[in-house]
């Protein structure tokens, strides 16, 4: 991911629309599993750090990142269980972790083999631990902004549900997410092939108004996948897995 990237996450996270739905998502999902125990937590690629700023309360929680730049800011929001560290080498101890959560990282260029860590994931977790995962959906949808962000790879459902159940987990939820962002991506990425080259991320500060509106709308999907409602095509895949 391009330098300036990290800053303007962590600028933004905190009140924009796509990561408070997704960490709004996280927290319902970890709520209803928490059987009113404090829990080992570990978030893998942690990013600036406001997700696992959200988990604190939840008990303990461990971060790492590749970027030296997001462990910094994570430390910035004055978490300490947070350092450099590389998914691809990272070794833990057997069944150390009720939940493990990894939003929008196995997909990028630096893994080196996503469902290996899935793998170090199963291993890492107790027995019935809850796998958080959230990435990139559908290859039709790359474009400027997976250049920016240095998208590897972006997943369907069916093959990553086959893949999850033979590593041995048991798949709770996996449903995309976002569906209208399907469209308009679709289209921005036309009219982008004709009138502009420009190499950017789709992050940016929006009008106050917009960005709650879309805000509303995308609470509203949560509560259908909580129901366990299958949306049939998005942006993203969500998937929720239990250890068996």
């Amino acid at each position: 991911m391009h330098k300036s990237e990290y800053k303007k996450i962590y600028l933004l996270e905190d009140k924009h629309w796509w990561y408070r739905t997704l960490h709004e998502l996280v927290e319902s999902f970890i709520n209803k599993n928490i059987e009113g125990k404090r829990l080992h937590i570990f978030d893998a690629g942690c990013g600036t750090g406001r997700m696992m700023e959200l988990l604190n309360k939840y008990g303990e929680v461990d971060g790492i990142d590749y970027s030296e730049d997001s462990v910094r800011f994570s430390k910035k929001r004055g978490l300490k269980n947070v350092k450099v560290e590389d998914l691809n080498t990272w070794n833990t101890k057997e069944k150390q972790y009720d939940v493990i959560v990894c939003l929008d990282v196995i997909y990028h260029s630096g893994i080196k083999d996503d469902i290996e860590i899935i793998r170090k994931f199963y291993s890492a977790l107790n027995n019935n631990g809850i796998l958080i995962l959230n990435n990139p959906a559908f290859n039709i949808l790359r474009r400027s902004h997976d250049y920016v962000v240095h998208t590897k790879r972006r997943y369907r459902k069916s093959r990553t549900i086959k893949k999850i159940n033979d590593i041995g987990f048991n798949i709770k939820i996996a449903t995309y997410r976002l569906p209208y962002l399907f469209f308009i991506i679709l289209i921005k990425k036309l009219l982008n092939k004709f009138f502009t080259n420009k190499m950017e991320s789709d992050l940016v500060s929006l009008p106050y108004w917009f960005n709650k509106l879309l805000l509303s709308i995308n609470r509203f999907e949560n509560k259908l996948i909580l129901l366990k409602i299958n949306i049939p095509f998005g942006s993203s895949l969500f998937i929720v897995a239990k250890k068996n």
